[in-house]
This record gives C-alpha cells, structure tokens and sequence, in this order.
C-alpha cells in the first residue's frame, strides 16, 4: 500500500475505534481485529528495510501515522509508535535473520529493549533469563525482544544487547492496572534458560547497521523518542479539538454565554494552538535535521541531543495542553466515558516514559555546554 492510501487508511481504522473504546479500556487492550488491520495496511512496515518488503519510509512518515491514530485513540497509537521503531532492528540484524523475522508482510515485534535479563555464552547462542516490564502489544508480536546483560567473562564486563525471542517460549504476566493508555497491555513478561541462537541477538544500542541506509544511520533511541512524542502530539491536537467542540456547547451554571464567548477561553485556546504548533514544528525541524546528517554519514551529538530535546519538550509541552483542556471543561472533563478525562489520563503516562523524561534536558544541557555524555544514551 502507497503511502499516501496507508494514511488514509490510517484515518479509517482508528476512526473506528470510537465506538470500541469503552471495550478497550475495561479490557486493557485493542481488539486483535484493529491490531489485524493495521498489519494489513503494512503499517508495521514503514521502517522495515526494502530488502525484506518494508517501506524503509522516513521517520516523519511513522511520527505522522503515530499522531493520526493517537488522535482516535492514545492506546493503539503507542502500540503503532514503540513497535513500529523496533522495526528498526531490520536494518541491523544478520541478512538471514532480519529475513525470517520481519520477511513476513504481517510482522511485528516489540519488547523492553533495557538490559533486565541476563544472558551466558552457550555453543551457538545464549542461555538467556529474565523479566521485563512494559511488553506494548506484545501479544500481538511475531516475535518480542529483551533486553540482556551477556556474561563476558570474569576480566570483561558485561556486554548490553537485546535478544529476539518466539512469542511460543515466553511467559506473559497479565499486570497492566494503570492510570492511563489502558489498551496497550504493556504487560511483564519472562524467560527462563531459553536458548537463543546466534543472530537472533544483538549488542545494543547498535554501533553500526548492517543496512548503510539513512533510516538504519539514524539514532535508535531518537527514533524512539519521535514515537513517544507523536502519541503527546495526537492526543493534544484531540483534547484541542475536544475543548473547543465542548466550548461551543457548554454553558456554566448561572452563566448566560457558552465557554466558547468568553474572552478567557478565547486566549488560553489560542495559547494552546501556538504551544501545539510550535513543540510539533520544531520537533519536524530537528527530525529533518538528523535525517540530513544520516544521509551524509554519522549524526553528531549536539544534533542526536537536539531531537531528544525536541521530543522530551514537545511532550512537556502537550501534557501542558491536555491538561489545560481538561480545566477549562470544568466539571464536564471528569466523567468515565469523556474523551477529556481519557486524555488526561493519557498525556500523563507518555509523559513518564524514559525517552521523554526531564533528564533529556540535563543531557541537552551538558551537550550545549560542550561537556561530556555516554553519546550511546543519544
């Protein structure tokens, strides 16, 4: 599917969750019919290398389809945004492997890429045990990743890598009971002594891809932080459209003007439109920037460090927004089944995701001053 018609279908699918979403939050996940028709729309391909049937897209291209379901649906546009960038590893495993793991037009993976488990050397593989958190969508994954610290030995230290796991060997721990993006069903999981072939892991973050391409040149870890940032994106672009509707609607007890006639509302809204459109404007900016250094070759760090300060401040910004929307809805924002009171509950759990949180700033920071960083957290 063109590009063009996958967003179109984009529009289609989580415009039909709407009338799903009451299913989706008491269940704690997507219906696997939405989740179906994603893969078919190739959605879970666009960072796929083009050497095994991916659209190897720009990463503008998934940030747009991330925003477009999170508009509908906060839940299912994280499950697009943090598996759609695993995808990445397309570009840096083994030919063979990345061919039998992601060859397939309805692939998927996903998993907690941080070094939770551990991993010993065994004749051909590793021997790898461990638990991981925040499993988004994992039960909808072809195959799950770990993150592992491999034993090098007593005179080494321990090398961080992410291993690629059949969803068939892993215990799924049903925990989601959260405040907010209920429908991800970011569950615990775990192995135990599971052997994994070489190839079917890697060190991690990556230094090289095996792919020489500028989607596969681009900062894992960035690319992750433009997921998050698009589900803040989507969700404030709602609650602005959400406010406004109820704006024109709503008029307070006692009061004889609706929300949308008062001068007050009028200039928080207009707030709200500029801070939307500038966090998203220099998000795309920095985006582009990274993408024309990949192109060249390496990115440096003070330009990895300016996307990471794009994406942590634009969902700084959005949970601002969200917020503010919900408080102008006075009491109407408060009531299960209200898509503001979803909202809130929302913004605030992309707002704790590592990739986004508040020591991107202090990096950012140290990067401006010329000071040094661990430039693999980039």
């Amino acid at each position: 599917m063109e590009l063009t018609a996958l967003h179109a279908r984009l529009h289609e699918i989580g415009a039909s969750t709407e009338e799903q979403n009451s299913d989706i939050l008491q269940n704690r996940f997507v219906p696997d019919e939405l989740v179906n028709q994603l893969k078919d729309a190739g959605a879970f391909q666009l960072w796929v290398a083009q050497s095994y049937g991916g659209h190897q897209s720009h990463v503008l291209d998934l940030m747009q389809a991330v925003q477009t379901l999170s508009y509908y649906n906060g839940s299912l546009g994280w499950i697009l945004g943090v598996t759609g960038t695993a995808a990445l590893s397309s570009g840096y495993l083994p030919a063979e492997v990345a061919q039998k793991i992601y060859g397939h037009p309805r692939a998927m993976t996903g998993g907690w890429a941080a070094p939770a488990g551990r991993a010993k050397r065994a004749e051909g593989g590793l021997l790898v045990s461990g638990k991981w958190s925040w499993g988004s969508g994992i039960r909808y994954c072809s195959h799950i990743v770990g993150g592992i610290l491999v034993n090098q030995g007593e005179d080494q230290r321990p090398l961080s890598a992410i291993a690629f796991f059949d969803p068939k060997d892993v215990t799924f721990i049903d925990n989601w009971e959260v405040l907010g993006l209920n429908g991800t069903n970011s569950i615990d999981y775990q192995v135990k002594s599971l052997f994994v072939p070489d190839g079917y892991w890697m060190p991690f973050p990556v230094r090289k891809a095996q792919i020489d391409e500028t989607l596969y040149r681009f900062s894992f870890l960035g690319a992750l932080s433009t997921g998050v940032a698009s589900v803040g994106l989507g969700l404030a672009q709602r609650a602005i459209d959400e406010i406004m509707k109820l704006s024109k609607q709503k008029v307070p007890n006692g009061a004889r003007r609706s929300l949308s006639e008062r001068p007050v509302v009028h200039e928080k809204v207009a707030i709200m439109q500029a801070r939307y459109q500038s966090c998203k404007l220099l998000l795309e900016e920095n985006v582009r920037k990274n993408w024309a250094e990949a192109e060249k070759g390496n990115i440096s760090a003070l330009t990895k460090s300016e996307l990471r300060l794009a994406s942590t401040y634009a969902v700084e910004e959005c949970t601002a927004i969200v917020s503010q929307a919900y408080k102008i809805g006075g009491g109407s924002s408060i009531w299960n089944g209200v898509k503001l009171q979803e909202l809130l509950k929302d913004i605030h759990v992309v707002s704790q995701h590592g990739m986004v949180g508040p020591s991107n700033f202090e990096i950012a920071g140290r990067v401006a001053f010329d000071l040094k960083v661990n430039e693999w957290l980039l």
